[in-house]
């Protein structure tokens, strides 16, 4: 592992050179500063009975790094909308990090957790991701 990424390992989780020689391969690209020099909209497409109040137009922003960025962010957080923007967020981070274009790619939509009142749930969210470079 490249002794800067190595560097910001430690610094950022306290992580031991014996941990870090543990991390499976590729966690280096992942870790490189070519992710964290990207942030990640989630927009909302459409909404419709959010409980967490959600609307059209809302925005998610993730990043730099694995975090919500809250002073950018209008959108409520909602537990049902992280796991699968995670999902999501991951599969552009790896694109990132192999130097491919992270706004290309039909994984790009996603939806919440709750299916929506017509398949047995409450509400449902709809949101289109796109990164963009910040540095």
């Amino acid at each position: 592992m490249e002794e800067a990424i190595r560097s910001l390992v430690k610094q950022a989780f306290g992580m031991t050179d014996e941990d870090i020689d543990r991390l499976p391969p590729g966690m280096e690209k992942l870790l490189s500063s070519r992710v964290l020099d990207y942030k990640i909209t989630a927009e909302v497409t459409e909404a419709k009975y959010c409980f967490a109040g959600c609307k059209a137009g809302d925005r998610l922003v993730i990043g730099p790094g694995p975090t919500v960025n809250a002073q950018e962010s209008t959108c409520p957080l909602c537990i049902g909308v992280l796991g699968p923007t995670m999902e999501r967020v991951h599969l552009m981070w790896e694109r990132i990090a192999e130097g491919l274009d992270p706004n290309e790619g039909c994984f790009r939509h996603l939806v919440c957790f709750d299916p929506g009142l017509e398949k047995g749930g409450l509400g449902s969210v709809a949101f289109k991701l796109h990164a963009e470079k910040i540095a």
